[in-house]
């Protein structure tokens, strides 16, 4: 069965946020979160029903090697990426649980 992966915007900017913080401290840590969001990204789409969900139908996938989680829903054949969330950071941009 094959997934489609839509990154909603919200996601994205995550994305975006983070490695430009780790790129601030050191170019090669924002390649390396990168590599593990990649990595992330392509265990959900191979495997999406891989992780338990959470509250309602959101699943949370860790990051490897960075405080970071990966929180989507899958809807028919589609994965929605809505957030990429750090795990001790801002509690109220907590999506999920």
């Amino acid at each position: 069965m094959s997934f489609g992966v839509v990154v909603r915007d919200s996601a994205a900017k995550d994305v975006l946020e983070a490695f430009f913080w780790y790129h601030t401290i050191r170019p090669q840590l924002g390649e390396r979160l990168m590599a593990a969001l990649k990595e992330c990204y392509d265990s959900v789409e191979a495997n999406p029903y891989g992780y338990q969900p959470r509250k309602g139908n959101f699943r949370h996938a860790m990051l490897r090697k960075f405080p970071y989680r990966m929180v989507y829903e899958i809807v028919g054949q589609e994965v929605f990426i809505y957030r990429i969330v750090h795990v001790k950071r801002k509690p109220s941009r907590k999506f999920g649980p």
